[in-house]
């Protein structure tokens, strides 16, 4: 049923876009791990590290920012996340150690991120029920755009010209003079936020902790995070990875641009195809995008160059984000509405094992053996993991 009021939901799905388009800045991580290590002379498996936290946290705000949007409401509970991602990245430009950038970027940017990042698609999930997996592309597509934005197009200009320190101040700043006036539109539909907060009738669908029970949300938990594995590793190391495949600096930034552009699309047009042809399709087609284009970045680089590199990386790019709106509009769809926002809060939790099975085992790796091609490889194959668990998900429409 299409909600009253359709020009108020177009607001907020502005609003929402607009937040989670300033919560790109999580992905723009891989703009300073050159300039950092250049600087302070940290080893790759520390610069990883940090990413890990970042993710973890991420996927802890997230777990949290169900519950605290429920309590608190929409407006609230993004503005306090934002206003933890300035402080976060303010205090980062004030560190010297890594232990002191993992807490200040890490976990302090990260939880509060993640706390900012599940209010856009609860939200939108609310207004928008008959265009859920659309609903949750756009708003995935917006924190594509945003790393496009604020990471390899303005922090590593910024990083160029004033150098890493200068540049996560201005992100901060810029943060706060557009997450906060987005906060003010995002509410719930007129007559939601009355609705009993634990309501379980038959038709309300199952709360967190009945959902967390399920085959059903064990097998679509498996197939997100061999997805993310490969993408998050990848997302964590465009930068270097292209500079080792021979790329000059000015194309591997290219690099992260064009991953990011393509991270956008793939959430737009895996959302349209879980609306047009349900759950196991557009999963299986995410999961096997993953799989082959991982196993072609570590045959292509070699033989076909930079295109080669970039070919794949699209491939990846695609399936990676087109897993994070597939994710919450499945849960959306087979598990009810009663309790949307802590379940959509547990996709999460994926976050948190892949960004140690992801960036950080890719970087240990790479300290190690010299080369990202056995993590690349490793990537590929936990993504047939993928593909399994897509092949015994629901068809419904």
């Amino acid at each position: 049923m299409v909600p009253p009021y359709p020009q108020n939901r177009h607001a907020v799905l502005t609003a929402g876009a607009l937040l989670s388009m300033v919560n790109g800045i999580l992905y723009s991580w891989s703009a300073f791990i050159l300039p950092i290590e250049q600087e302070a002379g940290w080893p790759r498996s520390y610069s990883s590290l940090v990413f890990t936290f970042i993710l973890v946290f991420f996927g802890l705000g997230m777990m949290s920012g169900g519950h605290l949007m429920r309590r608190f409401g929409p407006r609230l509970t993004a503005a306090g996340g934002s206003a933890l991602l300035a402080s976060g990245l303010i205090t980062s430009s004030l560190v010297a150690a890594p232990w002191q950038m993992i807490l200040t970027y890490g976990v302090i940017a990260g939880y509060g991120i993640g706390v900012a990042n599940v209010i856009p698609s609860a939200t939108a999930l609310c207004w928008y029920p008959e265009k859920q997996g659309l609903a949750c592309g756009i708003m995935a597509f917006s924190l594509a755009a945003g790393t496009l934005i604020f990471g390899a197009g303005l922090a590593g200009t910024l990083i160029a010209m004033t150098g890493y320190v200068s540049t996560l101040r201005i992100l901060a700043l810029l943060a706060l003079l557009v997450a906060f006036p987005a906060s003010l539109f995002l509410r719930y539909p007129p007559g939601y936020d009355r609705a009993p907060p634990h309501d379980k009738t038959a038709d309300s669908g199952l709360d967190t902790r009945q959902m967390l029970k399920t085959p059903l949300f064990h097998r679509a938990w498996l197939w997100t995070c061999a997805v993310q594995t490969g993408g998050l590793m990848i997302i964590g190391h465009v930068t270097p990875y292209a500079l080792e495949q021979g790329a000059t600096p000015l194309q591997a930034g290219a690099a992260m641009g064009i991953y990011a552009a393509a991270n956008g699309a793939g959430r737009l047009v895996f959302g349209m195809l879980f609306d047009a042809r349900g759950p196991r399709i557009a999963m299986l087609a995410d999961a096997a995008c993953m799989t082959c284009s991982l196993l072609l970045l570590a045959a292509l680089p070699p033989i076909l160059g930079y295109a080669g590199l970039l070919t794949a990386m699209v491939g990846i790019a695609l399936a990676f984000g087109g897993s994070i709106p597939l994710f919450s509009a499945f849960i959306a769809r087979n598990f009810g509405p009663a309790h949307l926002e802590s379940n959509i809060g547990m996709t999460a939790t994926v976050f948190i094992f892949a960004g140690f099975a992801g960036p950080y085992a890719g970087g240990c790796l790479h300290d190690a053996i010299g080369s990202y091609t056995p993590a690349i490889l490793m990537a590929g194959a936990i993504g047939i993991s993928g593909i399994l668990a897509a092949m015994h998900l629901p068809d419904r429409h």
